[in-house]
C-alpha cells in the first residue's frame, strides 16, 4: 500500500514537469517575459501571424522531433524514479544507490527540458519579427493586459 502511494505520488511529480508549453506558457510567471511561444499558441494565431505552410511544416516536423526524443527520455526517468522508489522501500537505504538513481532521475528531466527549451528556441527562430509582435499582443490580450 505505501509502495503504491510513493509511485503515484512519484508519477503524479513526473507528469506535472512534462508539458510542452511549461517553459513558454506560465500564467502568472512566464520566465521567459513572453519571448517564447508554445506550439499551441502559434498554431491558434497562425492566421492572425500569417504562417506560411512552410513554417507551418517545419514546426510539426520540429514537434514531432521533440516529441521522440522526449518519450525515450521520459522512460529513462521513469525506470530510474521507479527503482529509486524500491530502493527506498528497503529496511536500510543504500544511500549511494538511491542517489545515483535520483541523479539518473534529475539528469533524464533536465534532458528533457533542455529539448523543450530547444524546441521553444527553434519555433521562436521560424517566426518572423512581425509575427512575434502578434504572438506577444495576443498574448497579452490574453492575459488581459
Amino acid at each position: 500500500m505505501a509502495m503504491n502511494r510513493l509511485i503515484w505520488s512519484a508519477l503524479l511529480v513526473l507528469f506535472a514537469s512534462l508539458p510542452l508549453t511549461a517553459f513558454a506558457e506560465e500564467k502568472d510567471n512566464d520566465p521567459f517575459d513572453g519571448r517564447l511561444f508554445a506550439p499551441e499558441l502559434i498554431m491558434a494565431n497562425r492566421n492572425a501571424i500569417g504562417l506560411t505552410s512552410e513554417q507551418n511544416k517545419r514546426i510539426g516536423e520540429l514537434v514531432v522531433a521533440v516529441q521522440q526524443a522526449v518519450a525515450g527520455r521520459t522512460w529513462e526517468m521513469q525506470s530510474a524514479y521507479f527503482e529509486l522508489m524500491e530502493v527506498l522501500e528497503e529496511p536500510m537505504v543504500d544511500e549511494d544507490r538511491a542517489i545515483a538513481l535520483a541523479k539518473q532521475a534529475v539528469d533524464s528531466e533536465t534532458e528533457i527540458k533542455l529539448e523543450q527549451m530547444r524546441l521553444l528556441i527553434r519555433l521562436r527562430n521560424l517566426l518572423t519579427p512581425e509575427q512575434v509582435a502578434v504572438l506577444q499582443a495576443k498574448r497579452a490580450e490574453m492575459r488581459g493586459g
